[in-house]
C-alpha cells in the first residue's frame, strides 16, 4: 500500500491542490496520520484493519523514524532524549 495523490478541483488554495488517499483510506487520509502525528502502526477509526506495513529493507527508516519521534516527545515533555 502506497500513499497517493489525486487533484482537488474544488481547491481553493495550493495548499488543498491535492488530496492525499491509500488503501486505508480510499477517501482521503486524516490530518493526524498525513501530518505525521499519528503512528499508523495501531488502530485508526475508519482504516479499514489495514496497519502499516514495512518494506522489507525498511528497518533502518522505522529506527530513524522512532527515534526522531522519542526526540520530539521529550521535547514536549521536557526530559532530556536519549542517545
Amino acid at each position: 500500500m502506497r500513499l497517493r495523490k489525486r487533484s482537488n478541483p474544488g481547491a481553493e488554495t495550493s495548499l488543498d491542490r491535492w488530496i492525499p488517499y491509500c488503501d486505508a483510506f480510499p477517501e482521503r487520509v486524516p490530518n493526524e496520520i498525513y501530518r505525521g502525528g499519528f503512528d499508523h502502526r495501531n488502530p485508526f477509526e475508519g482504516d479499514r484493519g489495514i496497519r502499516f506495513e514495512m518494506r522489507p529493507g525498511g528497518e533502518r527508516s522505522l529506527a530513524a523514524y522512532e527515534s526522531s519521534r522519542a526526540r520530539q516527545e521529550a521535547r514536549r515533555s521536557g526530559e532530556a532524549p536519549d542517545s
